[in-house]
């Protein structure tokens, strides 16, 4: 099942939603347009409205569509001035508890990073406040007035952009790793210590948090706590995925691919006839799970074979099947260059455990996750 779809794109920004945002918003138009309630002076809901109930979720699909949408600028705020840094934005994806814009890469410099990140909640209370002025001047509203239906639902729509932008803002400023506050407060530490300490003490503030947030929800549980149960459990688990993708991209900085890899001559590679049960003792002895296929060391390689291929073929036909006939010819390679970092994400996007290292079409080497993870393991240390 296909999970995400592609909207459009905003400034180049690729503008995708999640099937779990469709759900939350079809949700949302539903609560709106069967309660309402008074809040700090806003009425939340067009339930106490006189009008039809077609007419209540046409308005309240309005307000979801238009509260949504300001979610979606949040994002891209965040985007437009990591652009202007320079860092590459692969899509802003919207999802049941808001939205995400994937970077490339996050900014090490502190100053950069607590730019990024103030820009949304910015984007959030600016649109908040000037919701509320609007509401402020135009108001009071009346739900059961007649003759002002119109007038009334548009005070009602701009409360609700108003109330949930306010709150947006402010619940995005919480200190809690990996939200817009919790960002900030890594690039505060990381301007008095090293960046990968910042993280983990940005990260213990934000798990925190996570964890008295999970625990007020549960008092709250009966009340619709279970909003702030699962927002709690979502940041605990980010925030933990995110200190390990920096120990990894911190501990790999300055790693370049020939620093890691395995160097010809020492590549063991399989000729192309030779069978797949000679390929199954060559691996039970050098204890590779894959090899470069070659008719010798020196000449280019044909494909790549690997324990994958070999469990495709059924062991009574192993005797007899070549490993040309099951390689795969399709190379993925790395300079040895690279970065190493590069290296481990080429490998996570196209599922691949590693990479044929070339240099002007000559085979230099190989490496694999495990040099990776070996590298990163001493480099930590």
């Amino acid at each position: 099942m296909k999970w995400s779809y592609k909207l459009g794109s905003i400034r180049g920004i690729p503008i995708k939603l999640h099937v779990t945002f469709l759900i939350i918003l079809v949700i949302f138009i539903w609560i709106f347009a069967v309660q309402e309630f008074e809040i700090f002076g806003f009425f939340i809901g067009f339930g106490g409205m006189n009008i039809p109930t077609w007419l209540k979720y046409l308005f309240s699909a309005i307000a979801s569509v238009l509260f949504f949408s300001t979610v979606l600028f949040h994002e891209l705020s965040h985007s437009l001035v990591a652009k202007s840094y320079g860092i590459k934005i692969r899509s802003i994806t919207l999802f049941a508890l808001g939205g995400v814009a994937q970077m490339e890469e996050m900014p090490r410099d502190p100053r950069m990073e607590a730019k990024m990140a103030a820009a949304g909640p910015a984007f959030s209370l600016g649109i908040g406040i000037l919701s509320y002025a609007i509401y402020y001047l135009f108001g009071p509203v009346s739900p059961t007035g007649s003759g002002e239906t119109i007038t009334n639902a548009a005070l009602i729509i701009v409360g609700i952009i108003a109330f949930y932008n306010i709150i947006l803002g402010l619940f995005n400023l919480i200190p809690a790793f990996p939200m817009d506050g919790g960002r900030i407060l890594r690039a505060f530490f990381a301007m008095r210590m090293p960046y990968l300490d910042a993280t983990r003490r940005a990260v213990a503030v934000g798990k925190s948090f996570a964890f008295a947030m999970g625990l007020f929800g549960l008092l709250l549980f009966a009340r619709g706590g279970i909003w702030l149960m699962l927002i709690a459990v979502y940041l605990y688990f980010v925030a933990s995925e995110e200190e390990k993708a920096t120990i990894v991209s911190v501990s790999l900085e300055g790693v370049k691919v020939r620093n890691v890899m395995t160097s010809v001559p020492n590549v063991v590679h399989v000729p192309p006839d030779w069978t797949v049960n000679q390929l199954v003792d060559l691996m039970f002895r050098a204890k590779h799970m894959g090899y470069p296929v070659q008719e010798s060391q020196t000449s280019p390689v044909l494909g790549v074979v690997t324990f994958a291929d070999v469990r495709r073929i059924p062991a009574s036909e192993r005797d007899t099947t070549r490993v040309e006939a099951v390689m795969n010819r399709e190379l993925i390679s790395i300079g040895s260059d690279a970065d190493a970092l590069d290296a481990l994400k080429l490998m996570a996007s196209r599922n691949v455990g590693r990479l044929i290292v070339m240099d002007a079409g000559q085979i230099e080497g190989i490496t694999s996750r495990t040099d990776l993870m070996r590298a990163i393991q001493f480099r930590g240390a």
